[in-house]
């Protein structure tokens, strides 16, 4: 190797180290302008870009170094973490199993192949996995913390929030143990855990963001369970910005308003021979925390369906065609060119993935909320399958929204400003559907459904092709795994204290129902 090469690669790990990412990250870079093939380097970039949240960088030197470095569990072990952020399940179970077939003793990769289990909806296998890790260490707090979120999937919480407690009592994975006890009880009077997350807040250790992000999600949610609502939004505010990147309300904007000029009238109607006649999908979408995870539980517990979680078909699609990106004619052009055969080809490989879920089922549910991004594509493709589209107060929602830490990827939720605007948008969008989608969309109102659970829960079934079944007013028995973060809720009757948050409290929500504007409640 070129020492000057060799040279550089231990500069840039000085950097790595010491927490100078982007210095880093340039410095690897330049590695690999000399010397693209570099081990070292790629899978030093490749942990520098998963710290810096940059996925896809991450991925790409991830799995070169995997090719270079096929005997070392580590690089394994990150790219099997990496995919599965991505979304990537398959990929990440196959790493992640080669990661602890390298070092079967490695507790730590025991846990995170749990944690891909868990996240695959595989409770037993998720469960064998982080037992196997506190066997081998019964302080692991990656298996601890697991074990715990495995707990409320499945509908557990008691037993889940003992596991929480022990990672706590052992501090053990301390951020994420307390964020995930924040959201699995609910606090009457001020608990002896919030002095704890308060010190951790302000101890001055320096933590990876999301780490520091988490005591503040903690905190926020304990402050608003005992009515302190001034603190708990203070918390919430700085959890916001430790945990999502900058967002641009215009940029999207621009992308929703080329989609609505794309998708009109003419589209749907010179495309109308292009469509599967399977009525197997259950579509059920509208923005995070408007009820989805609720509908989607009351119809798979019907005796013909089965739930298919939030599948990311449709979304990996979305950025494999480019409607992440910035419009342009080019993308017009491809949009607009799609040829028969491949609407036919994605409609057979979604239809196996429905069939991947239960292959005997009559319906299955697919509750990916922004798929609504997408109801051009699926209504082209499935016009016989069920769309449903979850609605709750406009206010509501994005108070909800502010106050539960989605994936980066939804930092439009970043400030009250933007996630009005985001809402807005979003309005448009559906309101733009409804009048060129050739379906029919059947919006279900999350108020009406908790004030009228019986006749509304038959609606929906008989919109979904289904007779109705009395167990799908006992939802919350359902032994279906919810890997969402309304998987408490859930797991209990249907209840109408999320109703309204916003009243009471519009001095602290000014800045959010000035950017709803005319969608804002009237007060």
């Amino acid at each position: 190797m070129n020492p000057g090469v060799t040279q550089l690669v231990q500069e840039a790990l000085s950097h790595q180290h010491a927490g100078r990412i982007p210095i880093a990250l340039n410095m690897f870079e330049e590695v690999l302008r000399l010397d693209p093939r570099n081990p070292q380097a790629n899978f030093s970039l490749g942990i520098a870009a998963y710290q810096e949240g940059k996925i896809g960088l991450a991925i790409e030197r991830l799995q070169i170094a995997a090719r270079k470095a096929a005997k070392h569990p580590q690089v394994h072990q990150l790219l099997g973490l990496a995919l599965m952020n991505a979304g990537d399940l398959e990929g990440a179970q196959s790493s992640l199993k080669k990661a602890v077939s390298l070092a079967p003793k490695e507790a730590d990769f025991h846990a995170q192949l749990g944690d891909l289990y868990r996240a695959r909806r595989q409770a037993v296998l998720s469960r064998q996995s982080y037992l196997r890790a506190l066997k081998l260490d019964p302080e692991n707090g990656y298996g601890l913390v697991g074990m715990g979120q495995l707990e409320v999937t499945i509908g557990n919480i008691d037993a889940a929030i003992e596991w929480f407690e022990k990672a706590i009592a052992c501090k053990k994975e301390l951020p994420t143990a307390f964020q995930c006890l924040s959201l699995a009880k609910t606090f009457k009077e001020k608990p002896a855990e919030l002095d704890q997350i308060e010190a951790l807040t302000n101890d001055g250790v320096p933590r990876p963001g999301p780490e520091q992000a988490n005591l503040h999600w903690a905190a926020g949610k304990i402050y608003h369970d005992i009515g302190d609502t001034s603190r708990g939004l203070e918390h919430y505010q700085k959890a916001r910005t430790l945990h999502y990147p900058p967002f641009d309300p215009a940029a999207y904007e621009d992308r929703i308003a080329f989609m609505k000029d794309v998708f009109n009238e003419e589209f749907f109607s010179s495309r109308a021979d292009l469509a599967n006649t399977s009525d197997k999908p259950v579509f059920i979408f509208g923005l995070p925390r408007s009820g989805t995870t609720l509908v989607e539980q009351i119809v798979s517990c019907h005796s013909r369906a089965s739930s298919g979680g939030e599948i990311q078909f449709f979304r990996h699609l979305q950025e494999d065609i480019g409607l992440k990106g910035k419009p342009s004619a080019a993308l017009e052009n491809r949009l607009k060119s799609m040829e028969p055969k491949e609407f036919k080809r994605i409609a057979r490989k979604y239809l196996e993935v429905l069939d991947s879920v239960d292959r005997r089922a009559d319906r299955v549910t697919d509750k990916m909320p922004h798929n609504y991004e997408m109801l051009w594509l699926m209504s082209v493709l499935f016009p016989k399958a069920a769309f449903v589209h979850c609605y709750r107060s406009p206010a509501d929602t994005c108070i909800s929204l502010l106050s539960h830490p989605l994936s980066p990827a939804h930092n439009y939720a970043l400030t009250q400003d933007t996630v009005g605007r985001y809402y807005r948008t979003y309005a448009s969008l559906m309101e733009h559907w409804e009048n060129v989608v050739p379906v029919n969309l059947h919006t279900l109102t999350y108020e009406t459904l908790v004030d009228n659970q019986r006749s509304e829960s038959e609606v929906l079934l008989s919109h979904a092709g289904l007779d109705w079944e009395d167990g799908c007013l006992e939802f919350y028995k359902s032994e279906s795994p919810v890997t969402t973060f309304s998987n408490t809720q859930v797991r209990r009757p249907i209840f109408r204290s999320s109703l309204g948050r916003w009243q009471g409290k519009e001095a602290h929500y000014r800045d959010l129902l000035d950017a709803l504007g005319p969608l804002a409640p009237q007060v």
